[in-house]
């Protein structure tokens, strides 16, 4: 019985050590180059934006009809992305007024609303990267990005 507590307590151990280690705080670092790269591979056309006060580097990428719009924006520091990320949150509560599933987190945001619209934005560091969708294919493709980009 004395054996069994033992074992009983070493695999509870190493459970609760996989779950810690497999929250991550914060999401993967992307670079720009990952970012145009992901873009390219799900045939999107990737243009170097202009840049603000804050923005150190902005990067677009769509598709021939715009109904998927990418965006990665390199801020001039983290305080900076937080502030724009901030942005982002401020506005979700109109989404939900008109019926779109919204999910957040500190640095993430999803929005789904059936097959109309897709929304995903992501901040890490002083990264923010925003992904949407107007459509069930280009929701799909918009999800293939996000995917490619491990975010």
């Amino acid at each position: 019985m004395r054996t069994v507590k033992k074992i009983a307590a070493i695999i509870l151990t190493g459970a609760m050590v996989f779950s810690i280690a497999g929250c991550k705080s914060g999401s993967k670092k992307v670079s720009a180059d990952d970012f145009k790269k992901a873009c390219k591979e799900v045939s999107l056309t990737v243009t170097d934006g202009e840049t603000e006060d804050g923005v150190k580097q902005s990067i677009s990428a769509k598709n021939d009809d715009d109904s998927i719009d990418a965006s990665f924006i390199l801020a001039t520091s983290e305080d900076e992305a937080k502030k724009g990320f901030e942005y982002f949150t401020e506005n979700t509560d109109s989404l939900k007024a008109m019926g779109a599933d919204v999910k957040t987190s500190d640095n993430k945001i999803e929005v789904t609303m059936t097959d109309l619209m897709y929304m995903y934005v992501v901040r890490s560091g002083d990264t923010i990267i925003t992904v949407s969708g107007a459509g069930e294919e280009q929701i799909k493709t918009a999800k293939e990005l996000i995917k490619k980009l491990g975010v």
